[in-house]
């Protein structure tokens, strides 16, 4: 892992722990500091706090919608990626805020791990000043 104070700050948030567990192992190697909760209201924390690079989040959860999170990210910190996980076979509603910009990529679950390694890396080295 890269030293912390350099290294782009990723939040991953999703409810289910063993989804969290997962996408930790995936990205243990990658040069990111990895920040996981089950929390959407912290992960907006850490997103200001930590000046995160990268936010993905999955749709749906009890407190906060998936959807609901990257818009308020979106407002709050415009230069941060944002990227929905979802499982979901109903897009619309996200396809609708793919439009608008709250989202810029969608990753369906189940997720191929070097894609989603890749996609990561394209959308975060796109975004680095």
């Amino acid at each position: 892992m890269s030293d912390s104070r350099t290294a782009p700050v990723v939040v991953l948030v999703d409810d289910e722990p063993e989804i969290l567990n997962a996408l930790r192992r995936l990205l243990r190697k990658e040069p990111y500091e990895v920040l996981a909760t089950g929390n959407p209201e912290e992960a907006v924390a850490w997103t200001l706090l930590r000046k995160a690079s990268l936010v993905m989040t999955d749709q749906r959860m009890p407190s906060m919608s998936g959807l609901d999170l990257l818009e308020i990210v979106r407002l709050c910190s415009p230069s941060t990626v944002r990227v929905m996980l979802s499982g979901q076979t109903d897009l619309t509603g996200i396809m609708t805020l793919a439009r608008i910009g709250a989202i810029e990529r969608l990753i369906r679950k189940p997720w191929d791990g070097e894609e989603l390694k890749g996609l990561l890396r394209e959308l975060l080295r796109r975004n680095s000043p």
